[in-house]
């Protein structure tokens, strides 16, 4: 793996315009380094090949290895050395900005840990690209690299973390309660939005036909029965309020069709919203 040069990104905008920036990029054949105060970014190290051994903050030792990864935070002192024969090639990204340290403690980035890369090529192949455009130091290539820096604390993330997702069906002591609180908040808070039914059985883990058996039990309609509810609740509502409102105005705020809107009304309340509308302000 060929060795690339150091370059370095000087950002003329204020730090908080661009909260995350690239300070230096690269890689070397390392020496041994002592810093008793720390460096001026937080670093993100790469070892490419050989061994090393590093010493974060005066604490014990850490031999880091071919593939695996290590932080230094800005500011904290640190020292490392190779300990084989053959070259310690280490590849580096030291980031500045006002995020740097809120997004990496989001990550659950620690200070010195040692990172176990799962693919390396695919991590290493983003700090490449940064190394490219960093040839540049234009406006344009530190905004492309901006994202890229946030891309590739994204991947070191995935890289070195064992997960998997899968939607995580509600469950707890009472997990019928559970669901229907959770499936019901949904409904309250979009019903006036084109929501799909599917998307929030979905997001409970559990099947349209399961939650429909438990909307029928507890509330005795199910599920599409419950959104429509709320729709017309919140329909007879708007026109009791408001005497010049229009059917094309409410179906826009219940996020439906209007057309649709007059049937649902109609099968609901048992006369159009029309004629609701002059007898609730019938004088």
């Amino acid at each position: 793996m060929k060795e690339l040069p150091i370059r370095f990104i000087t950002s003329p905008f204020n730090q908080e315009l661009i909260p995350l920036q690239m300070y230096t990029v690269g890689s070397n054949h390392q020496t041994a380094i002592h810093r008793p105060k720390g460096f001026s970014a937080t670093q993100v190290f790469i070892t490419l090949s050989g061994s090393g051994r590093i010493r974060v903050n005066g604490e014990r030792d850490l031999v880091v290895k071919e593939q695996q990864a290590f932080i230094i935070y800005e500011g904290v002192p640190h020292e490392y050395f190779p300990i084989t024969d053959d070259p310690w090639l280490v590849g580096f990204i030291s980031l500045r900005g006002a995020s740097v340290a809120t997004m990496l403690a989001n990550m659950e980035f620690h200070n010195g840990e040692l990172l176990h890369i799962h693919n390396f090529e695919k991590l290493w192949n983003l700090a490449e690209q940064i190394w490219q455009i960093a040839e540049n130091n234009g406006t344009e290539e530190l905004w492309q690299i901006s994202v890229l820096l946030y891309t590739f604390l994204l991947e070191l993330r995935k890289q070195t973390t064992n997960f998997s997702y899968q939607p995580q069906k509600v469950n707890n002591s009472n997990s019928c309660e559970a669901i229907l609180e959770h499936v019901t908040t949904i409904l309250k808070e979009h019903y006036t939005q084109p929501i799909l039914l599917s998307e929030v059985s979905k997001s409970s883990g559990y099947s349209h036909q399961h939650l429909n058996r438990l909307f029928r039990q507890c509330y005795g309609v199910t599920l599409n029965q419950y959104l429509q509810n709320l729709r017309i609740l919140h329909a007879v509502d708007l026109i009791e309020r408001n005497k010049h409102i229009t059917l094309c105005e409410i179906a826009e705020e219940l996020g439906i069709d209007t057309r649709y809107f007059t049937r649902l009304f109609k099968k609901n309340m048992g006369m159009s919203p029309g004629e609701y509308k002059r007898i609730a302000h019938y004088h």
